[in-house]
C-alpha cells in the first residue's frame, strides 16, 4: 500500500511506531504530527512529515517481538528503574517521561500504534513500599469487546508519548484478548501471587514487575482520598492525589491537602510515600513527619496546580522531598501502623 493513500491519523500513527524502534528515538515533530493527527489537526508536513522524520535516519525499524513494548521504560527523575534492574530495560529517547495525577490517568484512553481505541485505564496498581507502578488495569470496551472483564497490564508495555499522556500499547490482538483477567466487581488479591504468576507467564517475566521484599500492592484510586493522621493521632489531612510517572514506572509522591488546624497555610503539598504509615487495617494513614521538616514553599494552592513537569518545579520538589526523613518510633506504632509504607 502506498503512503500517500493512507490516511493521515493512521500514517502518523504508523511512522511514530516505527520511530520509536529507532536508536534516537521519535523526534519531537513525530510526536507532534501524531498528536495532531488523533484530533484531526494538520499542520506543516502533517501526517506525511512523521513519516519523513520517521525514515530521516534511514535506519530500518527492528522488528516488534511479539507480545512486547516497542519502548520499555527508563530511569525516571531519582535515577532508578521499574523493578529495580530486573526486566527493566531504558526508554527510547523519543518516548516521554512525564510525572502525571492518578485522578487524571484514570479513564484515559488506550490506543495501538494503528490509532484504534482498546480501551480505558480503570486504576494503576501500586508497590507503596518501593514506589512503584506494577500495572496499569484496563477495561476493553474498544475494538476488542470482552465485556465486563479488566486487565492487569505490566506499565513497562505502555509507551506514552506527547505532552498530553498519551499511551500507546503496542500488542496483537489476539494476545491482548487471551491475558489473564478478572471480573470488575470481583478484584484480585494483590498480595497473592496466584493472579500476578498468570500475568507474568502471560507476558514473560521481562516484561513484568520483579517482585521485591516487603512489597505491598494497593489500586492508587484507593490512596485518593484517604485521610491521614499525624503521629499524635490528631487529624492531619487528606490524600488529594497520586503524582506517578509511567514512563519511569516510578510513584513520585503523594499531594496532601493539610486541614487548616495543622497547617494555618492551607495548601497542598508533595510528600514521598515514605513519610507514611500505612495501617494493617482500614485506618487512617499516619505522617511520621514532624511538622517543621516539611517545606510549605513548594506548597499551592488546590485550585491552581502547578505544571508538575516544569524543570524549575521538578527540581524545587525533588530538592524537597530528599529533605523528608521519617521518624522512627512514633506513636503511629502503638496504633497498628508501621514506620513506611507497610500496607498488609
Amino acid at each position: 500500500m502506498k503512503l500517500a493513500l493512507a490516511h493521515p491519523r493512521l500514517l502518523a500513527t504508523a511512522a511514530l511506531a516505527q520511530a520509536l524502534w529507532l536508536p534516537g528515538g521519535a523526534s519531537a515533530e513525530t510526536i507532534t504530527a501524531w498528536q495532531m493527527a488523533q484530533t484531526g489537526q494538520t499542520g506543516a508536513g502533517g501526517a506525511a512529515g512523521a513519516a519523513g522524520a520517521a525514515g530521516a535516519t534511514g535506519a530500518a525499524p527492528a522488528p516488534a517481538t511479539q507480545g512486547t513494548a516497542a519502548t520499555p521504560p527508563a530511569p525516571g527523575p531519582t535515577g532508578t528503574v521499574p523493578g529495580g534492574g530486573a526486566g527493566a530495560a531504558p526508554l527510547g529517547a523519543g518516548a516521554v517521561s512525564r510525572d502525571a495525577r492518578v485522578s487524571q490517568l484514570i479513564g484515559k484512553r488506550v490506543h495501538n500504534p494503528r490509532g484504534e481505541n482498546l480501551g480505558e485505564i480503570k486504576d494503576l496498581i501500586i508497590d507503596v513500599t518501593h514506589q512503584r507502578v506494577h500495572y496499569a488495569v484496563l477495561s476493553f470496551g474498544g475494538i476488542l469487546g470482552v465485556g465486563n472483564k479488566l486487565f492487569a497490564y505490566p506499565v513497562t508495555l505502555f509507551s506514552p508519548v506527547g505532552r498530553e499522556d498519551e499511551l500507546l500499547l503496542d500488542m496483537p490482538r489476539d494476545k491482548l484478548k487471551a491475558a489473564p483477567g478478572f471480573d470488575q466487581e470481583k478484584w484480585p488479591n494483590w498480595g497473592d501471587r496466584t493472579y500476578r504468576s498468570e500475568i507474568e507467564r502471560h507476558f514473560g517475566a521481562a516484561a513484568t514487575p520483579q517482585n521485591l521484599p516487603n512489597q505491598r500492592l494497593v489500586r492508587a484510586s484507593q490512596l485518593v482520598g484517604k485521610d491521614v493522621d499525624d503521629a499524635t493521632g490528631r487529624d492531619a489531612g487528606e490524600i488529594e492525589d497520586v503524582v506517578v510517572n509511567l514512563g519511569t514506572g516510578r510513584v513520585r509522591y503523594a499531594v496532601l491537602d493539610f486541614d487548616k488546624a495543622w497547617s494555618p497555610q492551607d495548601r497542598l503539598l508533595a510528600v514521598p510515600l515514605r513519610a507514611f504509615a500505612f495501617p494493617t487495617s482500614d485506618r487512617d494513614l499516619v505522617l511520621n513527619v514532624p511538622r517543621d521538616q516539611l517545606d510549605m514553599s513548594t506548597g499551592f494552592d488546590e485550585n491552581r496546580w502547578p505544571d508538575l513537569n516544569d524543570p524549575a518545579y521538578v527540581r524545587n520538589v525533588d530538592r524537597a522531598l530528599d529533605t523528608v526523613r521519617p521518624s522512627g518510633n512514633t506513636p503511629a506504632q502503638q496504633r497498628g501502623a508501621e514506620p513506611g509504607p507497610n500496607m498488609r
